[in-house]
């Protein structure tokens, strides 16, 4: 340009430039420089009239934008533009005296159905107890039930046993529709207090959960925004027991509350119709809230000494290796420090490391890399081991006995359903799933849980559930076929898929055949399956498509899945739970392929999920309607732990592996594994 000058003036003089590929580029392509240039050129010749005014910055229509931004789905730039609600939306009152608290309990009982908030004094529904209660039956209106505040706050109030037994005819009553917005939480407190809490019709959090299950968080604040166009004031933390909660404030709090789960029910419950979610919600969801209550309330028992004794054996195990680590460092060192350890292992001693992190593009010290380093060395094969007895000793065995209640003696998990996007419970407080099972240390962590005197553990586990959901919906002949004939699947899979490889050992066969299985029903690349079983990524890709050759229903299933999805923009499981997948048309390749997986993965774990639930409502609906002590008091995966007493044992097991391998009939038979111990770890 600078010998030439303009664009048009260099074509014409492309034959004088010296360069070979500059000149030969200008020939080949003179039409689209001559087309660039007019796409970057600003047209000065249009009919435009300049009308000042009309662009001047006004206010923005916050209706319309706030509309918008929901519809988007830009929760940020929806709070912003949210109206704000008038601070005398809820109007409400407080009542003190057994005539008002009387009157009240009538008068919603006869409008047939209530809206309930409970204000409580500690996180843990297990450990606090009800301040008061907020009572909805009409739409703007509410009442605060104060059950145990200050007497400075509340002069000359009745006891709270009193009080409660004032709201007992209302909250037992089957006629009255219960609505909330954590109803498990107020089943607990209510149960704890020997009042029943029947007929619960709604739970806001549960419902708008269904509807969007990839939501990281679900608040009544956002729910208020999205659908009645309001931005309530935050009194989350308030009524869960978060910090101190004087009278009026927390009357204030539930008020509002109750007052928005009562107008709440009305669009949550048209929109679950509209998604073709409200036989999920009616016969699963809302019937699981009242199981999980009882599950949290029932808590299992820990060996508390036997866990001390552990505590014991780990720390002199953690000694040991710490003695063996820095032997072989050749040095002491801090054996939990990242960058010490990066010095020793990379610096010191000369080991390679292909992974940085993200922060710092230092050489990695995480648990995949040591993994990989392992396989030549034995210094960090010894961190693995250190890391491994450190977690389970300080997550597990320190943490438990600290988590045992001091009124039952017992750990009472938290069960939650509305974390996993595909369904599944989670649990908490401890978390239970974690603990490893292929383990000598978690096992013995397992042998702690135990059974009280008089009563055994009975385990009930679903043999296999994924591949026969899988089996179930891909309609697989050969799948089928090995689960009707009662055979091994990873036995099948290794015979259908090496009688085209090169021979194998039988046992490597049924190893590498079964992580096959599963990595392609949870979405694994061909480079993550070489990485889990140790092969070339050729291998890995001729493992899968001998897999596909004979299972071609299933790779069919596959990609029809992915297909529909990328159309609709989610997937639903058997029994009609949805997943949103936006993510699937994304321009970035990565996000791209998670969303694929989920779209892969998330009908046969989902309608896992859903089974369990499923046999979790049978049972517990049958243990009371036999009027049986047996109860459920975990579920891990797609295990179902009970304690029952040792007159009902087999009884109970006969019920289970019955309800269980009826919950749902598929083309597969459903198979149970039920064992009866003193423990968790004899029943595995």
């Amino acid at each position: 340009m600078r010998e030439f000058g303009s664009v048009e003036d260099v074509l014409a003089n492309a034959d004088k430039v010296k360069r070979n590929a500059y000149r030969e580029g200008l020939k080949a392509h003179a039409d689209s420089a001559i087309l660039s240039k007019r796409l970057v050129t600003l047209r000065t010749d249009l009919p435009v009239t300049l009308d000042l005014e009309a662009v001047r910055r006004r206010p923005p229509d916050r209706a319309a934008a706030h509309a918008l931004f929901t519809e988007l789905e830009f929760i940020v730039l929806a709070k912003e533009f949210a109206p704000e609600a008038s601070p005398n939306r809820t109007t409400h009152r407080v009542l003190s005296s057994r005539e008002e608290i009387g009157a009240a309990v009538a008068e919603a009982r006869r409008a047939g159905q209530v809206a309930m908030s409970f204000v409580r004094d500690a996180r843990e529904p297990m450990l606090g107890n009800p301040l008061g209660v907020g009572l909805s039956w009409r739409a703007g209106e509410a009442v605060y039930v104060p059950i145990a505040h200050s007497p400075l706050e509340n002069p000359g109030a009745m006891p709270g046993a009193e009080v409660l037994a004032l709201l007992a005819p209302l909250f037992e009553d089957p006629q009255v529709r219960k609505l909330s917005a954590r109803g498990k939480h107020d089943r607990i407190l209510l149960c704890r207090k020997g009042l029943g809490c029947e007929s619960l019709a709604f739970d806001a959090l549960v419902a708008s959960y269904l509807l969007n299950p990839g939501k990281r968080n679900f608040s009544m604040d956002d729910l208020a925004m999205e659908f009645l166009s309001e931005g309530p004031r935050s009194t989350t933390a308030l009524i869960e027991g978060a910090g101190p909660a004087p009278m009026m404030a927390a009357a204030e709090a539930a008020a509002q509350e109750a007052d928005l789960t009562l107008r709440l029910s009305g669009p949550l419950a048209k929109r679950l119709e509209e998604e073709g979610l409200t036989e999920i919600y009616r016969t699963m969801e809302l019937p699981l809230v009242e199981v999980l209550a009882d599950m949290e309330r029932a808590g299992v028992k820990v060996n508390v000494p036997f866990l001390a004794d552990m505590s014991r054996d780990m720390e002199q195990q953690i000694t040991a290796l710490t003695t063996q680590i820095h032997e072989l460092a050749g040095t002491p060192f801090n054996i939990q420090s990242p960058i010490q350890l990066r010095d020793i292992l990379f610096d010191k001693l000369g080991m390679r490391s292909g992974k940085k992190t993200a922060k710092t593009r230092a050489a990695s010290t995480a648990e995949e890399v040591l993994e990989e380093l392992a396989q030549h060395h034995e210094l960090p094969r010894r961190i693995l081991e250190y890391r491994a007895v450190q977690k389970l000793k300080s997550t597990y065995v320190d943490a438990l006995p600290l988590l045992v209640n001091p009124e039952t003696g017992r750990i009472h998990a938290s069960f939650n359903q509305t974390v996993a996007a595909t369904g599944r419970i989670s649990v908490a407080d401890p978390n239970l799933q974690n603990i490893p099972i292929r383990t000598a240390e978690g096992r013995r962590i397992r042998e702690a849980f135990v059974a009280e005197r008089g009563h055994l553990l009975l385990s009930a586990d679903y043999s296999q559930i994924e591949l026969r959901i899988l089996a179930h919906l891909s309609k697989d002949a050969t799948l089928i076929d090995t689960f009707r004939r009662g055979e091994d699947v990873h036995d099948r899979t290794s015979r259908e898929v090496f009688g085209a490889l090169s021979p194998v050992a039988p046992e490597e066969q049924r190893r590498i055949s079964k992580m096959v299985n599963y990595a392609l029903l949870y979405g694994k690349s061909a480079f993550t399956l070489a990485k889990d079983i140790g092969v070339s990524k050729k291998e890995a890709e001729t493992f899968i498509e001998a897999y596909f050759a004979r299972y071609p229903s299933v790779r069919q299933f596959i990609e029809e899945t992915v297909a529909r999805a990328r159309e609709t923009g989610m997937v639903r499981t058997l029994l009609g739970r949805l997943r949103r997948l936006p993510d699937l048309n994304a321009r970035n390749f990565q996000v791209r392929m998670e969303a694929e997986r989920q779209a892969m993965n998330t009908p046969v774990q989902g309608s896992a999920a859903d089974l369990i639930k499923k046999a979790m409502i049978d049972l517990h609906r049958e243990l009371r309607r036999e009027g049986m002590k047996s109860r459920l008091i975990l579920q891990i995966h797609d295990e179902l732990l009970l304690e029952v007493p040792e007159e009902e044992a087999e009884q109970a097991r006969e019920m289970v592996k019955g309800i269980m391998e009826n919950a749902l009939v598929l083309d597969v038979p459903l198979v149970v594994d039920a064992r009866l111990g003193a423990s968790w770890a004899d029943v595995h």
